[in-house]
């Protein structure tokens, strides 16, 4: 599905069940910019929806930036990789930015906005700004083989009082270029509208995976498996792959997490070697940043990494999602 002016990588979606409709948020950028790179650092966020993932209805021409922080924000570079949840009295986007004047302007943070209505071009930014911390990389090192992280949120719950969040990070204390984690920070249902407006804290735990043989570990997700265990699932380039297991091809693969209690508590620690790592879609086959979508049984959908655009894979997971309904939370705006 290739948009008709801006080249498009990255997405997210929200799934409107009575609608039967899927509101795609996606990274996009000038096609011009794509040659040199520069794309990353000139995305904004546009809205699209869909009924299948096979054909796409872009909207307008202001639906390729629907979230656009104040100038005087400390998100005041390029929006990356995201999350939206419905909440009760509405939606919530969680974002990926940087300050332009913090370290060397690589530096990431997490920023929420808001909106009532997912049709609409105007999203509120709210002023939640999380930032790394605890065992996690704070910013660029010198000599690593990419630069810092700490994006593409993705939230769940696992109990009726606690949301969780996914971040792609790196950890401080992990060996140069082999330090790609996953980390996992945790709120109470209570203090979730505070934090979301910046006057409140989240609780950071040790990463859910910190397997010492990336060098960044992107887009993580967390889903259910048939077999009663859950798959955290994420993407990394094959330059940046050095698991023995996966044969350094890098692209979309899982973790195997038996036991998400311990996860969560004492983290989980994988050796180089582990038998867990599964390569779902080498990078060799053209998708990247895939998402399961268990409305369509679990299918890998991703962006096509040499033309842009959003394309299904045809490989179905029969992946179950985790609990992401938070339409019980009422967030003061």
């Amino acid at each position: 599905m290739q948009h008709p002016t801006r080249h498009v990588w990255d997405f997210w979606y929200h799934f409107d069940a009575q609608a039967r409709l899927f509101h795609i948020f996606y990274l996009n950028a000038d096609r011009t910019l794509v040659s040199s790179g520069q794309h990353h650092f000139a995305s904004t966020v546009g809205h699209a929806v869909t009924s299948d993932f096979n054909t796409i209805d872009w909207g307008n021409e202001d639906s390729i930036s629907v979230v656009k922080p104040p100038p005087d924000h400390w998100a005041n570079t390029s929006i990356w990789s995201g999350d939206v949840i419905r909440v009760k009295n509405g939606y919530l986007m969680f974002y990926t930015s940087r300050d332009r004047t913090q370290d060397d302007g690589l530096t990431q943070n997490i920023g929420v906005a808001y909106t009532d209505n997912l049709w609409s071009n105007q999203w509120q930014i709210l002023g939640a700004r999380i930032q790394p911390g605890f065992v996690y990389q704070p910013k660029s090192t010198d000599g690593d083989l990419t630069f810092h992280a700490w994006r593409d949120p993705f939230l769940f719950r696992q109990s009726d009082s606690q949301i969780y969040m996914l971040l792609s990070a790196k950890t401080s204390a992990g060996g140069m270029g082999r330090n790609g984690a996953i980390a996992l920070l945790t709120i109470p249902n209570t203090d979730f509208s505070a934090a979301v407006q910046g006057e409140g804290e989240w609780h950071y735990l040790l990463p859910i995976a910190e397997p010492c043989c990336y060098a960044e570990m992107e887009v993580p997700q967390l889903y259910k498996n048939p077999q009663g265990g859950y798959e955290l699932v994420f993407s990394t380039w094959a330059k940046y792959d050095f698991a023995p297991a996966t044969d350094g091809k890098g692209g979309f693969q899982s973790l195997t997490l038996p036991n998400l209690n311990a996860a969560k508590e004492d983290g989980i620690r994988l050796s180089p070697s582990s038998q867990n790592f599964q390569v779902l879609r080498p990078e060799s086959e053209g998708l990247y940043a895939c998402r399961i979508i268990p409305e369509l049984e679990g299918e890998m959908v991703g962006f096509d990494s040499q033309t842009g655009g959003i394309r299904r894979s045809g490989i179905k997971t029969r992946l179950i999602s985790m609990n992401r309904n938070f339409s019980d939370l009422v967030i003061a705006v």
